[in-house]
């Protein structure tokens, strides 16, 4: 069995300025590291933590030609959006549709799983190309698998300009669920 030196100190105990110096360097070099390393996580996990977001309010066209079209208009979007570090241009499609005297949005996204949906003039409703859903020319649910009708946006009209506020909804819930 070895036996231990007695003379031999633990190195804090030892009561030298090396020793206390090199304690004082390592707890400094912690504190300095801690400090630089909450920006660096907090700047690698910022995309993960947000949302997506875009532009408030955006043009979509003229109000008077939307109360006068019989039929939806489509209308694309000219908007940046911020994901992340990235802003894009972003160029969602639209309808606008006449709703008594106003007009309304919709997105031009299936709710079921996020097909382009165009607007079918022959039989005058929207029918998704991808899995068949069916809505009437307000946007809503006649047939298909889709679990709720097109999803109406905010509008409000300004110097006769229909202002439109884009938002993307989360796919395939009954509820319509903002997710950007």
């Amino acid at each position: 069995m070895a036996t231990q030196n007695p003379a031999r100190k633990p190195l804090l105990l030892d009561g030298s300025r090396r020793s206390f110096t090199g304690v004082l360097l390592g707890l400094a070099s912690a504190f300095v590291a801690a400090l630089l390393g909450v920006p660096v996580l907090r700047y690698l996990f910022y995309p993960l933590t947000t949302k997506s977001k875009s532009s408030d309010w955006v043009a979509a066209g003229s109000s008077s030609e939307a109360a006068a079209s019989p039929i939806p208009l489509s209308r694309t979007l000219e908007m940046k959006q911020e994901d992340g570090w990235r802003e894009t241009d972003s160029n969602p499609m639209i309808y606008l549709i006449k709703k008594g005297n106003e007009v309304q949005a919709l997105s031009a996204i299936c709710p079921h799983l996020g097909c382009t949906v165009p607007w079918n003039t022959e039989r005058k409703e929207f029918a998704c190309p991808c899995h068949g859903a069916v809505f009437g020319p307000d946007g809503s649910y006649r047939s298909g698998p889709a679990r709720r009708g097109m999803d109406t946006l905010d509008t409000k009209v300004a110097n006769s300009v229909v202002m439109v506020k884009y938002q993307t909804f989360r796919p395939d819930v009954p509820n319509k669920e903002v997710t950007s």
